[in-house]
């Protein structure tokens, strides 16, 4: 198992990730609290199960962290492919503070766009605001450098989703304005 991290910015600036840590700032940014605490739960909730990433996978030549760069490089590789925003916007939905769109609708323009099924998660009261799309894949090889291949099953648990049938696509906002 990979090990624990809390200062995910520090590690990523030790190993010369500007660049990464500059892109995470414009797109990986948390709804609430700071962004360093949410990459911090992230990579801890989802890196630290993920056996390429322990260190003794890396050989003698491993340097401490070295797995938070890997982790976040392909995260962020990953992210500039599922562009969501882009799937939704070509099936003619799109960002409104009025518009209910039909959970199916969203769900199949989003599997369509990357390939693979996909979970879709709300908020709010009715659980009727879109609040994340999770995308499933099998990794063939290593995190680092193997192929992740959309799955096309849910697995036993099924889906995860917790939307009502007709969901609302809210515009984001930034430092409390909208945007």
């Amino acid at each position: 198992m990979a090990p624990h991290f809390d200062n995910i910015s520090a590690v990523l600036a030790h190993h010369g990730q500007d660049e990464l840590l500059q892109f995470m700032d414009r797109y990986w940014v948390a709804d609430r609290g700071s962004n360093a605490h949410l990459w911090a739960h992230e990579y801890n909730k989802h890196a630290t199960c993920i056996n390429t990433l322990a260190p003794s996978c890396y050989g003698d030549g491993y340097n401490t962290g070295v797995e938070v760069v890997d982790y976040f490089v392909r995260a962020a590789a990953l992210f500039t492919k599922l562009d969501t925003y882009t799937a939704l916007a070509d099936a003619g939905i799109v960002p409104s503070q009025r518009a209910h769109y039909p959970l199916m609708d969203v769900q199949k323009a989003i599997e369509q766009f990357s390939g693979g099924k996909v979970v879709l998660r709300c908020s709010g009261g009715r659980r009727d605001i879109l609040h994340e799309a999770w995308y499933m894949f099998f990794v063939k090889g290593s995190l680092q450098t193997g192929e992740f291949v959309p799955a096309q099953d849910l697995g036993p648990k099924g889906d995860a989703g917790n939307c009502v049938p007709w969901v609302r696509y809210l515009p984001k906002r930034s430092k409390g304005r909208r945007s």
